[in-house]
């Protein structure tokens, strides 16, 4: 079976570019091994990468991204391979979340059953990171973050994954009938959420931030800051940080979302090194924060932020995507002053020659595939059999989705400024709602 993903098409053609690139881009990345197909993240070798070279860091994005291709088993294969042979933990990854991301869409909760003991011994492992308070700790490069401003300590990336994989594992745990380890994995999960709100939320900066091991509050407003949304662990009445994603001064650049507040004294301060985290444009950030906002968009009573302003922040990623002569490209980190793709300018102007300029070519460490499936197309993929589509892309004209895998079924959608939405399934049964109200509900 040859790999696709869905068939894309809307009233914006460098949105649909850059949405084949992405694809073709996934694609270049799928590598087989002697022990199944893997997802990587660098197209060239780099010395920090494990077997296969393989880099656990964007594998949460790896999974979401390549969730909606119409085969599975590429990815059953991958989530095998973490679980195996490869390195799970060399960065911080939410791997039992990222598997039942894939059974969301798939359905088939077969490979998250076989896998369940694995994945326990993995989060486990995890305690040499657990602080007295039962918090994570963790260093800012091994959430892949390097030269944050907030630094290292207890981060809400960590303690998001951990908590979101212990909610995940308390779920395989009762359909193992293991119900013991399923009170203890809720019992924990609740816990961490509350401390990620009682103490990670910054009352100066009115975000999730960093707070050092020694409890110490880091008082930067960082992208990291939204993480808590993507998992559902955000208390209600702390959205108005939804703003700076909008405001120039903090986030928002001509270019895409900065990973660090604009006004901060220490937004971008030199270091000697091509990957910093302290302003510069990640897409891996610009992925996840995104997908906070479809998470925050679609749970909201009173959203801050609106649909038509996801729709333009998702646009300005996709036009990024870009090189120097309007080609489509992707590399590690952006200036958001310019445009400039940043690392490999750095790594050109050192002209060293242990450095590889050009090793973030078409770098695969962010998703966009995902985020124009559930968000501009608004899928909302649950383990129920109910189906939800509520697009959140309704400022554009039109758009199309074709031949969507889901449960077992194939799915399409199509959006229209005067018509409305119209969600097809299986080439027979066909719902349509109202340009006005823009959802649908089915039962599949």
């Amino acid at each position: 079976m040859e790999l696709q993903f869905p068939k894309f098409h809307s009233a914006d053609a460098e949105l649909d570019r850059t949405f084949a690139y992405r694809e073709e881009l996934y694609g270049r990345h799928i590598k087989q091994t002697p022990v199944g197909r893997v997802i990587t993240e660098f197209l060239v070798d780099v010395p920090w990468a494990g077997i296969y070279n393989t880099i656990n860091c964007a594998a949460m994005h790896h999974f979401r991204e390549g969730r909606w291709l119409n085969s599975a088993e590429v990815l059953n294969e991958y989530a095998r391979f973490w679980c195996t042979e490869g390195n799970p933990r060399l960065y911080s990854f939410p791997i039992a979340d990222s598997v039942l991301a894939l059974a969301k869409v798939t359905g088939d909760l077969s490979l998250a059953d076989d896998l369940y003991p694995a994945l326990v011994r993995i989060h486990d492992a995890w305690q040499d990171h657990r602080l007295e308070n039962g918090m994570y700790a963790q260093k800012c490069g091994y959430d892949g973050m390097e030269y944050s401003i907030s630094g290292d300590g207890i981060r809400p990336t960590i303690n998001s994954y951990m908590a979101a994989d212990k909610y995940a594992l308390a779920f395989l745990a009762e359909r193992a009938g293991d119900r013991e380890r399923a009170r203890l994995f809720l019992q924990e999960a609740d816990t961490l959420k509350k401390q990620i709100n009682d103490t990670l939320w910054n009352k100066r900066t009115r975000m999730f931030g960093v707070v050092s091991n020694a409890g110490q509050a880091r008082d930067v407003r960082e992208q990291i800051g939204y993480i808590p949304w993507i998992y559902g662990l955000a208390d209600e009445g702390r959205d108005d940080c939804f703003c700076n994603l909008l405001d120039s001064t903090c986030f928002l650049s001509p270019f895409g979302l900065r990973t660090a507040d604009a006004s901060h004294p220490d937004y971008r301060k030199p270091f000697h090194h091509e990957c910093l985290w302290n302003g510069p444009i990640w897409p891996f950030a610009t992925a996840q924060t995104l997908t906070a906002v479809i998470e925050y968009l679609h749970t909201a009573q009173r959203p801050t932020i609106t649909p038509k302003d996801f729709t333009q922040l998702l646009l300005t990623y996709a036009y990024a995507h870009r090189d120097t002569d309007g080609t489509p490209y992707l590399d590690e980190n952006m200036d958001p002053d310019t445009g400039i793709w940043l690392a490999r300018e750095i790594m050109r102007e050192w002209n060293d020659p242990r450095k590889y300029p050009d090793r973030g070519r078409h770098y695969n460490h962010s998703s966009f595939i995902d985020l124009v499936v559930t968000g501009i197309c608004g899928i909302r993929p649950t383990l129920e059999n109910t189906l939800t589509v509520r697009p959140l892309g309704t400022s554009l004209q039109g758009f199309a989705l074709a031949d969507v895998p889901y449960h077992g079924h194939v799915l399409n959608v199509e959006w229209d400024a005067g018509l409305g939405l119209r969600l097809t399934v299986d080439k027979s049964r066909e719902y349509r709602s109202d340009a006005a109200t823009a959802s649908v509900t089915v039962e599949l």
